[in-house]
């Protein structure tokens, strides 16, 4: 994804807060001068190659994202569905629920 800002940025800023990361990466810069529409006045933005991640604290190696930000341009936050995650407990929960009754020699 391309991001437009109006100063510089850094390649990797990260904030950390109540357990979680905030990963903000912005790659490959180039300046952009342009005449915004109804304006007479050329501006000058500095577009990115960026992305946004995050994940709970200890995820991911913060320290390896700084050395090779470029690698986690595509990073995909494994997040699930609220139904999905019911969905995974329901498929646990019976699993478990077969091989206790396997243990105890009764009937599922």
């Amino acid at each position: 994804m391309k991001a437009r800002f109006d100063t510089t940025q850094e390649p990797v800023s990260i904030r950390q807060l109540d357990g979680m990361e905030y990963i903000y990466i912005c790659l490959n810069e180039d300046v952009v001068k342009e005449i915004p529409e109804g304006q007479e006045e050329e501006q000058i933005y500095y577009e990115y190659d960026y992305r946004e991640i995050s994940e709970p604290a200890g995820i991911l190696n913060l320290e390896d994202v700084k050395v090779n930000p470029e690698k986690y341009l595509d990073y995909e936050n494994n997040v699930k569905t609220d139904t999905e995650r019911i969905d995974t407990l329901e498929a646990t929960t019976d699993d478990i629920i077969l091989m206790m009754a396997d243990l105890i020699g009764g009937e599922s």
